[in-house]
């Protein structure tokens, strides 16, 4: 008959197995390290990507041989091979005069109280030519010779793995990008009109 005193001590002594309960405490944590990293990693060279297309397309479309449409065929067919299943990235075309007035209201003339608005009796330049006045104005498009457009890549997509809850991430990676290219003197570039509030 075999005494409990005899089982405890070849149970103790026993270190078959010991080696996979270890492995099976640190597997878990290991995984999703791994595929975290591959998760941002992934999003970070996609974005990378996509800042180097962007600044290639703006180069090529200085010249004003491409419309819009080509620059967003060109960036979905550049962007494709690395974006998931359903995910088109967005594209943004806007055209300036100068780089002074990307993202600025168009550009008072005269200003009779110095206030900074638009007032009766003050003057501005219409840069988009829509005779109003605009607080961020560009037209949409590549724009005319000399002009500055700016161009801008925006992609939403789901994230490589189903696992941004457990680290604290939003289930969707965000990538936006952005570059302003003077365009080529191929032409004269055209005066912008003044118009005055009556």
């Amino acid at each position: 008959m075999i005494n409990c005193r005899n089982i405890k001590n070849l149970l103790r002594k026993d270190e078959e197995g010991a080696t996979l309960m270890e492995f099976g405490l640190v597997v878990g944590p290991l995984m999703m390290i791994m595929l975290g990293v591959t998760d941002l990693g992934y999003q970070g060279y996609l974005d990378t990507l996509a800042k180097s297309k962007l600044h290639e397309i703006a180069r090529q479309a200085s010249t004003g041989s491409m419309t819009v449409q080509d620059i967003e065929d060109k960036v979905e067919e550049e962007l494709k091979p690395l974006l998931l299943k359903g995910v088109e990235p967005k594209v943004f075309v806007k055209s300036y005069f100068d780089f002074t007035s990307i993202g600025k209201p168009e550009k008072l003339t005269t200003d009779t109280n110095g206030d900074g608005n638009l007032d009766s009796g003050d003057c501005y330049l219409d840069g988009n030519r829509n005779d109003t006045f605009d607080v961020n104005f560009g037209n949409t498009g590549t724009g005319g010779p000399d002009d500055i457009v700016n161009y801008t890549i925006e992609i939403e997509s789901p994230r490589l793995f189903p696992l941004a809850k457990m680290f604290g991430w939003s289930e969707k990676m965000k990538s936006t990008n952005s570059t302003a290219v003077r365009n080529q003197p191929y032409g004269d570039q055209t005066e912008i009109p003044e118009i005055c509030e009556p």
